[in-house]
C-alpha cells in the first residue's frame, strides 16, 4: 500500500491568511468585496481556497490591509514554507490535489494554525 501524504494548496493558505487579516481588522466579507470590486461569494471562494488570486488582486487585498504587496506576498511564502517544513505538500490549487490519489487534504484547522503562527509572529 502506498503511503499517503498530506497536502494543502497555496490558494487555501492565501485564503486563510486573508480571512484572518480581515477578521483582525473587524471587516466583513462585503467590505473586502467592495474594495476588490467583486461579489461576496467571490470573497467566500477566495477565503475557502476555491479561487486563486492573481497578482493585481493580491495588490488590492494588500492595500485593503494597509500592507505593501511585497509584505503580503512574503507572508504567504513564509506560511507555505512552514507547511512544507512540516512535511505537507503544497499544490497550486485544489484541482492539483485531486489529481494525486496518494494525498489527503490538510484540514482547514491545521492551515489556520500555521497561518496564525506566522501572522502573530509579526506583531
Amino acid at each position: 500500500m502506498q503511503e499517503q501524504s498530506i497536502a494543502t494548496s497555496y490558494a487555501a493558505i492565501l485564503g486563510q491568511m486573508i480571512k484572518q487579516l480581515r477578521e483582525a481588522k473587524n471587516a466583513d466579507q462585503a467590505n473586502l468585496a467592495n474594495h476588490l470590486g467583486v461579489s461576496v461569494m467571490t470573497i467566500s471562494r477566495i477565503e475557502s481556497g476555491d479561487t486563486v488570486l492573481d497578482v493585481p488582486q493580491m495588490e488590492k487585498v494588500a492595500s485593503f490591509f494597509n500592507m505593501e504587496a511585497t509584505d503580503f506576498f512574503e507572508n504567504s511564502l513564509k506560511i507555505k514554507k512552514k507547511a512544507e517544513n512540516q512535511n505537507y505538500t503544497v499544490f497550486q490549487n485544489k484541482k492539483e490535489i485531486n489529481k494525486h490519489s496518494n494525498v489527503a487534504l490538510l484540514s482547514v484547522a491545521a492551515i489556520v494554525g500555521i497561518v496564525a503562527g506566522i501572522m502573530l509572529s509579526k506583531k
